[in-house]
């Protein structure tokens, strides 16, 4: 990566990152969970109550020795647990497509942020983001499109302090509605 030297002003935040499979999981599963009602198929409690409607489908076809409700109990079975993989599967390949970028350098600030690694350097104001999430383990920050597709994803550890943390996320208040 060719040195490139960001000053840290009072109303800016910079972050120094790779992406890890972890971090980019959480963003994957925030973001399909606020789909608003096609996000319900990714929530546990819904998958969960498809995988025992599954159970209770499955159990009647053995039974009832019935090879439609075996075969369609079998799949709600196995569907949920398929479900639950997609974040995983879906962030293992954002991974794979960023990994080239090597360290990224995000600078936030009132006019929006600057993304700086060895393969690019990238300027986006606040209109391209239309609202942001928090997790443990990041910020994503959502396209301003009806669906909220995510457009980017800050990772806390890069901060050099807590106090970096809040910051950020007072950045982010004063610029995105938070959801």
């Amino acid at each position: 990566m060719t040195e490139q030297t960001v000053e840290q002003r009072a109303t800016e935040v910079v972050l120094e990152y790779e992406y890890r499979q972890d971090e980019l999981t959480d963003a994957v599963r925030l973001m399909l969970r606020k789909r608003g009602r096609a996000g319900l198929i990714h929530r546990p409690v819904f998958l969960v109550c498809v995988g025992l409607l599954g159970a209770a489908v499955f159990a009647s076809g053995v039974l009832q020795d019935d090879p439609v409700f075996f075969v369609f109990g079998g799949m709600f079975v196995v569907w949920p647990v398929l479900m639950a993989r997609v974040p995983g599967i879906t962030a293992r390949q954002l991974l794979r497509a960023n990994q080239h970028h090597g360290v990224m350098r995000v600078t936030v600030g009132e006019q929006g942020m600057r993304t700086v690694s060895a393969h690019a350097d990238i300027r986006l104001g606040w209109a391209n983001y239309g609202s942001y999430a928090e997790t443990e383990q990041c910020f994503v920050l959502r396209s301003p499109d009806r669906i909220g597709a995510c457009a980017a994803v800050l990772v806390k550890r890069g901060a050099s302090t807590p106090e970096d943390v809040d910051r950020l996320r007072t950045l982010l208040d004063g610029s995105l509605p938070r959801v």
